[in-house]
């Protein structure tokens, strides 16, 4: 049975929710997360037609891009849009789950997935979000306790790599002790050197879990004074942040990017500035909102930076900088990855997951 904290924990491990940005609402925003999930609705925003939707597929949860709730709201009632909206979730128990910055800034995530369709190669993050302090906690435990304690420090957190979980390396060994007075033992005697044959256990493990960890690992171990370290680990180059750095391997005439990006967004036309003549190799990217990276794109070196949509007199900042701004529009440049992420997401979960085909750009051509 698939519940609404499966599904949380689930986004967690694809877009972990503490790569969010601090003005973010991301997470459970409304619902039980012990409610059962037996059909899932994927979209970029929580509307009306959205919730008409999710009442025809009798969807029991909805994983939005953009927060129904957003911070600063102090109330919820039928006054507003996202009041009425989330009271008709909560009559209905449809929860809601918000995946909104931290799906941005992941490894994977929605700028990963754009610029890979370009053809670009990723060289990290336009900012880098500060990683987690990892370490390694080695723990020395007899043969009789190694798969308990391995458990326990696995259900509390340790071991995780990655997609992968349930990490951990050992090898065997002999450990020794002299029990002093008072001790009690659970192997040897007190006063006399004892040699026990023991496993070295080593698990790695984020600061958030670490006292978890290790109190798990202290309450299924059996010796009275279990030897535990702790190893803080220097952290690997960041591949989470805001926005994308990333190149061609060929240089391109900036008319050919654009070209690339029509395609790649199912666009007939779209917005950009600078010589259409002017190579590119290096370029920014920022799905959605793309405003205030304007020095982190000319930090970066990058001849051009493509985005959802930009402030007016930025975008004349960059291009009098000849760095070229191409603009793809904020649900164009999320739903199109959201397209691809939705299908990996559904490998993670076991439930019916349906993207929704009700969902449109609130922005209209004529």
């Amino acid at each position: 049975m698939t519940t609404v904290g499966d599904i949380l924990a689930a986004v967690d491990r694809l877009a972990p929710f503490r790569l969010a940005a601090d003005w973010d609402n991301v997470g459970l925003l409304v619902g039980e997360r012990e409610r059962r999930v037996r059909r899932l609705l994927v979209t970029l925003d929580v509307t009306e037609s959205v919730c008409d939707e999710a009442d025809a597929f009798r969807a029991e949860c909805i994983l939005a891009h953009h927060p129904l709730i957003r911070k600063g709201i102090s109330r919820l009632t039928s006054d507003t849009r996202p009041g009425r909206l989330a009271l008709r979730c909560l009559a209905q128990r449809r929860a809601v789950i918000a995946a909104h910055t931290n799906l941005d800034f992941a490894a994977g995530g929605l700028c990963d997935i754009l610029a890979e369709s370009l053809g670009l190669e990723i060289t990290g993050p336009l900012i880098a979000s500060p990683p987690d302090a990892a370490y390694k906690v080695v723990v020395f435990v007899p043969e009789t306790d190694l798969e308990a304690v391995r458990a326990a420090a696995f259900a509390a957190g340790a071991g995780r790599i990655g997609a992968y979980a349930e990490c951990g390396f050992s090898v065997e060994g002999t450990g020794t002790f002299l029990p002093g007075a008072g001790a009690r033992p659970t192997l040897g005697k007190v006063g006399r050197p004892s040699a026990v044959r023991e496993h070295r256990l080593e698990v790695l493990c984020e600061e958030r879990s670490l006292g978890r960890v290790t109190a798990a690992i202290a309450r299924a171990h059996s010796y009275e004074e279990p030897a535990i370290d702790i190893y803080p680990l220097r952290p690997a180059p960041a591949e989470a942040g805001a926005g994308r750095v990333a190149r061609f391997a060929r240089p391109r005439r900036l008319a050919d990017v654009c070209a690339a990006v029509k395609k790649a967004l199912r666009l007939r036309t779209i917005p950009f500035a600078g010589d259409p003549g002017r190579k590119i190799e290096r370029v920014a990217i920022c799905t959605g909102g793309g405003n205030s990276l304007g020095e982190a794109v000319a930090a970066a070196g990058c001849q051009a930076y493509l985005t959802g949509e930009l402030k007016y007199h930025e975008t004349q900042d960059l291009a009098a900088a000849g760095i070229a701004v191409i603009l793809g529009g904020h649900h164009r440049t999320e739903r199109i990855p959201l397209e691809t992420w939705a299908k990996r997401f559904a490998k993670e979960v076991d439930v019916d997951l349906r993207l929704s085909r009700s969902e449109a750009d609130a922005i209209r051509l004529v």
